[in-house]
């Protein structure tokens, strides 16, 4: 290969690495990292509470969507914005990894609290 031929081949490598390093717009009302670990760890609680309340999973399901729309709401999320936060996340997994890992501390230290309590 001659030197024209490297050439190209190092505009094509920059342009690649220039086009992978574009910074990325973030959606709008996109939750940072903070407020995802909360509204995860809400989600969860009450995902369990309703689990654990034996009832049939047709009846799981009618009480637990409208739960997890009002607590999007309590956020001033709507239900479109909270799932363009679900896919946000879900496509950075990277990112998720350390939600994920924050919601289990966070109920990890609730519960140990719960458990030396008197």
């Amino acid at each position: 290969m001659d030197f024209s031929g490297w050439k190209i081949i190092a505009f094509i490598v920059v342009f690649a690495l220039l086009t992978q390093c574009k910074q990325e717009k973030r959606p709008e009302g996109l939750l940072n990292k903070e407020q995802m670990v909360s509204l995860m760890v809400d989600v969860y609680l009450a995902e369990a509470k309703i689990t654990n309340s034996q009832l049939p999973r047709d009846s799981v399901l009618k009480l637990f969507y409208p739960y997890e729309d009002s607590l999007a709401a309590k956020r001033g999320l709507n239900d479109s914005t909270l799932k363009v936060n679900y896919q946000y996340y879900l496509q950075r997994p990277g990112e998720l990894e350390a939600i994920l890992d924050a919601v289990i501390d966070t109920l990890n230290l609730r519960e140990q609290r719960m458990k030396n309590q008197p």
